[in-house]
């Protein structure tokens, strides 16, 4: 009798289903899952100790904050980041597989004297994880928790995330800073001294004079001092007075709740490097950090005319030429205070702001209040006033001088210094208000006349 094949493959396939099903609901023994070498909680961990043959052991406490410090008294501050991922790799270290539940002779997996263990204690009890040869795959690491006669093979990189040296597991911040109680910057580089001072979050320059700054480009220096990292300790104690810093590359002097902090930079040859009043010793430090601080005034100038930002104003007065406005604001509608208060479109009010808010420096010709008129600033083409909406609010009064060129000068009412823009921003800036005073019909009939057919043509 010749087989079925359909027959067939439904049994094969019933067969398989009731497999599935048993390997379900009776799932193997935990004990063919990846055995655990140690069983700890990270936050249990109170003292983690790195042993190598042939080096003195470096050893890491935590205190009672939670924060992770070297143990003897060091006066090296360590890296709480760094640390804690070791202590995360060590609660969580599983072995890749259990080898025999019984050795004895440990020579022939490195075990004997291990290369590299990791004691660590708890606040009762503790134990030493040791690593031995690499497995003959090359993929993985022998290895044994001491005092147990289990031997295991953990995965390569397990024992890589304990080859820390007291480097890398150091603090390298240059300098420790307050972030929130920052107050000013001094920066000596390039024969130039520049200083920031801060003021309710705004920072301004004080040095050379008094100037507007950007806010984004100095908190982009205040950053980079506070980061600042080492690369390499190159002298500690008497060695440090070896390295000669005058005159230093650079200086810098910032200031926070804590007092003022100092940064000292020099360079030999290619090696740039730092000495710090927060701490001993002369160390390398990357080129890019070094550099950076040698920067012209005009990189940390506030480069925008305007300052109100993108919240609606109360109020705005401008004039070009002949043509003026003056616009106020009301229950969420632009009225034309100089038309009558009649509403305006406030797309075309928008616009307008739009081409204030982006008018911007490309230079800086002159920071002398007398000179001004020889930029045309004594009979400027266009006076723009900005009201912010806050109660008591001061307008900001921005004066813009056209010319022939490319190039055109404004400056803030007031203020001595003189700002290069472009003359296409000046020339927006006209249009848009030309566009808000369009009077309605005018704009209809415009549309009408598009509309209407060429008489040529109706002939």
């Amino acid at each position: 009798m010749k087989a079925n094949p359909l027959l067939i493959a439904a049994v094969v396939l019933a067969l398989l289903g009731a497999a599935a099903w048993y390997t379900r609901e009776n799932p193997p023994p935990a004990s063919d899952a990846a055995p655990k070498i140690v069983d700890v909680e990270e936050d249990e961990l109170r003292k983690i100790v790195l042993r190598r043959e042939g080096m003195q052991d470096l050893a890491m406490v935590r205190e009672e904050g939670g924060e992770w410090e070297f143990s003897g008294g060091s006066e090296i501050a360590a890296d709480d980041t760094a640390v804690g991922l070791m202590a995360s790799s060590l609660s969580s270290l599983n072995a890749d597989r259990l080898v025999s539940e019984t050795v004895s002779d440990w020579e022939q997996y490195g075990l004997d004297s291990p290369a590299l263990a990791v004691g660590f204690e708890l606040a009762d009890g503790g134990g030493e994880i040791q690593f031995g040869s690499d497995t003959p795959t090359g993929s993985g690491v022998f290895a044994r928790l001491k005092d147990d006669p289990r031997l295991f093979t953990v995965y390569s990189y397990n024992k890589t995330s304990f080859e820390k040296s007291a480097f890398d597991l150091r603090d390298k911040r240059l300098i420790h800073l307050d972030e929130d109680s920052i107050s000013s910057v001094t920066v000596t580089a390039g024969g130039r001294t520049t200083r920031f001072e801060q003021l309710d979050g705004d920072w301004s320059i004080t040095e050379p004079m008094q100037l507007r700054a950007d806010d984004f480009t100095v908190d982009d220096l205040v950053r980079s001092v506070r980061t600042a990292e080492m690369t390499e300790v190159l002298a500690d104690g008497a060695a440090a007075a070896d390295f000669a810093f005058g005159p230093p590359k650079a200086m810098v002097e910032i200031e926070d709740s804590g007092g003022k902090h100092e940064l000292v930079i020099g360079q030999q040859g290619e090696t740039h490097f730092a000495r710090t009043s927060s701490q001993a010793g002369v160390y390398a430090i990357s080129s890019t950090l070094a550099e950076g601080f040698d920067k012209p005034v005009s990189d940390f100038r506030n480069k925008k005319l305007f300052d109100f930002g993108y919240a609606d104003p109360a109020r705005l007065d401008v004039r070009a030429g002949e043509e003026s406005a003056a616009v106020v604001r009301s229950d969420g509608t632009w009225l034309l205070e100089s038309d009558g208060s009649r509403e305006v479109d406030g797309s075309k009010v928008q616009t307008l702001l739009d081409r204030l808010r982006g008018l911007t420096a490309t230079e800086f010709p002159s920071d002398r209040q007398e000179e001004q008129a020889g930029f045309g600033l004594d009979a400027p083409l266009i006076e723009a006033s900005v009201t912010p909406e806050a109660e008591n609010a001061l307008p900001e009064k921005v004066l813009v001088a056209s010319t022939d060129a490319a190039a055109a000068y404004a400056a803030r009412d007031g203020e001595p210094s003189t700002y290069q823009v472009e003359q296409s921003a000046v020339d927006d800036i006209v249009r848009a208000l030309e566009d808000l005073l369009a009077e309605p019909e005018d704009e209809a009939d415009e549309v009408a006349d598009e509309d209407a057919p060429d008489s040529d043509e109706n002939e």
